[in-house]
Parts: structure tokens; C-alpha cells; sequence
């Protein structure tokens, strides 16, 4: 029994001492890491200013330095900081958002409609009243020049021959003269009666020539059947506008 234990001891003895020499065999080859830094070889060249270039640059406002800060905000100032940012905060909201994006839809249509109205603005009174607003007058029937037209020679014998809504017409064409040698409207052949109005819209006469341009228009070109005593009605209009 002695003799299986010494046999037991020395053959884990041997095991050990094995194990044990590889170890440290194995330690005493295996490679060590060596980390170099290498130098750093290259040269360096050191740079001065001269003084006269040192004092350029000290000059510039970028270089100097003081403590001195800002100036304080005025009351104004400070008014509009707190303006700005409560709208800031305000469009922040999704109300605000909402409201902004609202705001910039009625622009965008109303920057098209002053457009349109722009682009047909010569030809509005002729949407209200009718084509016959854009229709240049007529002058195949007298001497093209309206300066050189006889009206009342012409109404005279209109009158006479109970044309009636030619005399209205004549005393249109009369008033046009008038305005014209009075400087405040420049007649021009191919112009329409929307054209003069919008040169009398500065004037006290706008508002009396747009009444009488519209009863003239229709009883011309609405082929008005005018009698005598209508006839004596318009004409009084007609009198009671004064230069």
C-alpha cells in the first residue's frame, strides 16, 4: 500500500517538475514587444517679425483687446428684443403657425388680384356698364380732328331735324373739346371714354363726367329711342356742368 502511494507521489512529482519547466522555458523564448517612437528628424525654422510688420499687425482692431464691453441696449432697443422674440414665440404655437401660413395665402391672392386689376384696369368700366365703355368714339361722320368740328352749327341742325340722340351726341363730343382746351384731359382719336375718366380722376369733375359719359353711352349705344321731352332732360345735364 506504502509502496502504490510513493509511486503515486513520485509520478505526480514528475508531472509537476515537467510542466513546470515548459513553462518557464516557454517564457524565457517567447519574443518581447518592443514599441519605438521614432525622432523627429525634420528641421525646424523659426520666424520673426520684423518690428515695422509686428506693428501693423497691432494696429488692427482685429488684435486688440480691452475689457471694455458693449454699449448698453437703449430703451428702444431693448422695446424691439421684446418685440421680435414675443412674435417669435407667437409662431411657435401651432396657432401661430397656423395663422402665418393663412396670412401668406391671403398675400399671394391679393398680390393676383392687384395684378388683374392692373392688367385690365382700362377696361373695368366696360365689365360694370357694358363693351361700349372700351369702344373708341366714332368721328367718321365729322372731320376727324375734333378742333375743327362746328357743334353747335351741328346740334342746331340736329335739333331741327329731331335727331335727338345725335344732338346728345354732339354735345358729348363738345364736352371733350372742352376738357381738352381746358388742359385737363388730352384727346386723342382712338381713346375711350374710361381713358378720359381716368385722367379726370385727380379732378373735381370726375364724378360729373362719369354721370354724363354713362347716360350718353346709352342712349348711343344702346340705340335709345329719345323724344323730345327726354331729349330736354339730358341736355339739362349736360348745361349744368361747369368749367
Amino acid at each position: 500500500m506504502l509502496s502504490n502511494n510513493i509511486k503515486l507521489f513520485f509520478s505526480f512529482f514528475i508531472l509537476y517538475s515537467f510542466l513546470y519547466s515548459s513553462n518557464c522555458y516557454a517564457k524565457k523564448d517567447s519574443p518581447k514587444t518592443v514599441i519605438t517612437v521614432p525622432l523627429d528628424s525634420s528641421k525646424v525654422e523659426v520666424r520673426k517679425l520684423n518690428a515695422e510688420e509686428q506693428k501693423k499687425l497691432l494696429e488692427k482692431k482685429e488684435y486688440k483687446y480691452d475689457k471694455i464691453g458693449p454699449a448698453p441696449k437703449s430703451l428702444w432697443d431693448r422695446f424691439w428684443d421684446w418685440f421680435w422674440k414675443t412674435i417669435d414665440n407667437i409662431f411657435d404655437t401651432k396657432g401661430g403657425k397656423l395663422g402665418w401660413t393663412l396670412f401668406q395665402y391671403a398675400l399671394i391672392i391679393a398680390v393676383i388680384v392687384i395684378i388683374i386689376i392692373l392688367v385690365v384696369k382700362n377696361d373695368v368700366r366696360a365689365i360694370i356698364y357694358g363693351k361700349s365703355a372700351s369702344v373708341a368714339i366714332d368721328f367718321k361722320e365729322f372731320e376727324e380732328d375734333i378742333n375743327k368740328i362746328k357743334f353747335d352749327e351741328l346740334i342746331e341742325d340736329a335739333i331741327s331735324k329731331k335727331d335727338y340722340r345725335k344732338a346728345v351726341r354732339l354735345h358729348f363730343l363738345k364736352l371733350l373739346k372742352q376738357l381738352t382746351d381746358n388742359n385737363l384731359i388730352k384727346w386723342q382719336i382712338d381713346k375711350t371714354n374710361n381713358d378720359y375718366s381716368i385722367e379726370l380722376a385727380n379732378s373735381k369733375y370726375n364724378s360729373k363726367f362719369n354721370e354724363l359719359s354713362l347716360m350718353y353711352e346709352y342712349i348711343w349705344y344702346g340705340d335709345f329711342n329719345l323724344d323730345e321731352t327726354n331729349f330736354k332732360g339730358t341736355i339739362s345735364k349736360f348745361k349744368e356742368f361747369h368749367l
